[in-house]
């Protein structure tokens, strides 16, 4: 099947198609769908639309070939190209970092005995740059790189069912920017172990809008939020709380089990006013009354303590449970009752 680069293509299996972008091997290119992501294919799933560009499967290497005029074209003013890091594809509600790895089973129903195609995503309005690399006993080899539109996604490679079983450490180095900026962005490192418990467990796939199917998904950048929350002061924290008139009413809550002790860390709960702080001041005010609620439940009688940090985006909780780990490490955690709480409470365990 003779297909070219630039080509319009649909799908024969399923809705919608796309232009082709790109070759991965002999048998499979890639597609850049309307919504500007691109998705590996096989030839033998696409039908062309129509044909710009020269594009020849089986070949070692892409050709464009430009036709040529019967007659030379008039000269015009050159209109000078788009850089291609360029901000394009914004959208207003991506404004934060977001970089993931993603995981997608070729047999939903059952991921393990399928081929699980890699991919990075880029769910934000930076360009990245990106190298993705497993780390051996003696060095790290690089298994992709290059670049990220904002908002976009692209595939890293396969893990076949025989290689769950004994998983490389998978490693990204990824620096994100923009045209113009303020100030410069710093470079990420992160690392990434897969446990082979995790692709046979449902839950560790979930729904996104990302992906027609259920996918297994790491935030690459979650710790940089916790670096930005440990560049506040305490000066800062006193100036923001000073200015918000936090609430008088700041007393636990007990219950009427006397050993458990309930803390409500929602931040209308905390402060009257919190319509000035950012989302970084705001885990900071309700981190300090965490740590304050901690110390008093470590020194009094009580055995438990529950703290009520909600579900909404999971920033909090991280927060909590990493510093749970850190500095209170001697003392167990889990979630607490689903029945009472939903999954919007951790539970610590301060004595038995």
């Amino acid at each position: 099947m003779v297909l070219k680069i630039g080509d319009k293509v649909r799908f024969l299996n399923e809705v919608g198609g796309g232009r082709i972008t790109s070759v991965i091997s002999e048998d499979i290119v890639n597609v850049e769908t309307n919504d500007g992501f691109e998705v590996p294919t096989r030839v033998n799933n696409l039908i062309v639309v129509n044909s710009p560009d020269v594009y020849e499967s089986g070949k070692t290497r892409n050709t464009v070939a430009a036709p040529k005029p019967a007659t030379p074209p008039e000269k015009k003013a050159a209109k000078p190209e788009e850089p291609w890091f360029s901000d394009k594809n914004q959208i207003a509600t991506k404004e934060e970092p977001q970089y993931l790895f993603a995981l997608v089973p070729e047999v939903p129903a059952n991921p393990p005995t399928g081929n699980i195609s890699m991919y990075l995503v880029n769910n934000c309005n930076d360009t990245l740059l990106f190298r993705f690399a497993q780390k051996n006993k003696y060095n790290y080899e690089t298994i992709s790189a290059g670049s990220l539109s904002p908002n976009s996604k692209t595939y890293l490679g396969l893990i076949k069912p025989e290689m769950i079983a004994d998983l490389p450490i998978f490693c990204f180095q990824l620096l994100n920017f923009r045209k113009r900026t303020k100030e410069l962005e710093p470079f990420l490192q992160k690392e990434i172990t897969l446990s082979a418990v995790k692709f046979y467990k449902p839950n560790s796939f979930v729904t996104t809008k990302l992906f027609k199917v259920p996918v297994m998904l790491f935030q690459i950048n979650e710790n940089q939020f916790k670096a930005e929350l440990e560049k506040l002061t305490e000066h800062d924290f006193q100036k923001a709380a000073a200015t918000k008139e936090p609430k008088k009413k700041e007393q636990p809550i007990t219950l009427s089990n006397p050993d458990m002790t309930e803390v409500d860390l929602h931040i209308h709960e905390l402060l009257d006013n919190y319509s000035n702080l950012t989302n970084t001041e705001m885990v900071a005010v309700q981190m300090k009354k965490f740590h304050e609620e901690m110390e008093k439940a470590i020194k009094s009688e009580v055995k438990k303590i529950v703290f009520i940090h909600g579900v909404g985006n999971g920033t909090l909780k991280n927060e909590l449970r990493r510093e749970l780990q850190r500095k209170y490490s001697k003392y167990n955690f889990q979630d607490a009752s689903f029945r009472e709480y939903g999954y919007g409470a951790t539970m610590v365990i301060i004595r038995k």
